[in-house]
């Protein structure tokens, strides 16, 4: 007896080219071509824009013949331009606006810098220096300016003439920085007396300051001591204005107090009331005496 094997139905297997080639359709490979020409011609175009500009770095069209400073007086024009780095003959195109501002504003007096590139071959650097208002006293005089920081110490050389700022200590100006609240309200303050004609500038000799108290003024000619508080500097200065007025001045003044719920008080110096009752008294004896010789 014989046994016949059964045919297998097997099915022959397709080589694996034939069989990526019916699977990849035309739109796959368009899509795939239009990456690759991306790609090629991004790095054709960024090849292109690094030779031209390494051509241009090389330029002598491109050279600075000009460096322009405006609005500096405390720096010379010399420091600035050695603060900047920047010297004729350098490319325009390779000076970094970012380190010339952080160098110049390195120096104390400068606020803020704006540099421009004046094409093709001129640099314009816009300087805006701090304005000191008032000095404030701690281990020495140091400036403050206009916004309330305190950005430099005075030296014994420099002929400034401002209020000084007393009362504050160390401590309080490092729990805030640079700026101290009550250095803010006393730059406040000499911001509205310089629009106002109750005390002149030129006669305040002291602001001091002080958490409870608040902020207290004196002058430079008469000694007079102002307490302001620390609110109402408007309407303060406009009472102080009608006393002044009043007096003919601060002359005889010795204490103003505007800060009282209740009112102003003043007080004149010894002086001042040691002479109003000597004319009191010689005024009564007058009298007395025309009585007696009628």
């Amino acid at each position: 007896m014989s046994f016949r094997r059964r045919p297998r139905n097997v099915k022959r297997r397709e080589p694996l080219i034939q069989r990526m080639g019916r699977r990849i359709k035309f739109g796959d490979i368009l899509r795939a071509l239009k990456v690759g020409i991306s790609l090629i011609s991004i790095v054709l175009i960024v090849y292109g824009v690094w030779h031209i500009y390494n051509e241009l770095l090389a330029s002598s069209y491109l050279k600075i013949k000009e460096v322009k400073v405006v609005g500096n007086i405390k720096l010379s024009r010399s420091e600035a331009l050695e603060l900047s780095g920047i010297a004729v003959g350098d490319n325009i195109l390779a000076i970094d606006s970012g380190d010339i501002k952080d160098n110049i504003k390195a120096n104390p007096w400068i606020a803020d810098v704006r540099v421009k590139r004046n094409f093709p071959d001129r640099i314009s650097i816009e300087i805006q220096e701090r304005k000191p208002v008032a000095f404030i006293n701690l281990d020495g005089l140091y400036y403050v300016d206009e916004t309330g920081i305190i950005f430099k110490k005075a030296s014994l050389g420099e002929d400034v003439d401002l209020p000084v700022i007393t009362g504050l200590t160390r401590e309080d100006i490092e729990e805030q920085g640079a700026a101290s609240e009550l250095a803010i309200k006393a730059v406040n303050l000499l911001h509205i007396l310089a629009e106002n004609t109750a005390l002149e500038l030129e006669n305040l000799s002291e602001i001091n300051v002080d958490r409870t108290y608040g902020l207290t003024l004196y002058t430079m000619r008469e000694g007079t001591k102002i307490e302001f508080g620390g609110d109402g500097f408007k309407e303060k200065l406009d009472i102080l204005d009608k006393i002044i007025k009043s007096r003919n001045g601060f002359a005889g003044l010795e204490f103003i107090a505007l800060n009282y719920n209740r009112g102003v008080v003043v007080k004149l110096n010894p002086s001042e009331t040691s002479a109003t009752h000597k004319i009191d008294v010689k005024a009564k004896n007058r009298k007395n005496k025309a009585s007696t010789s009628i």
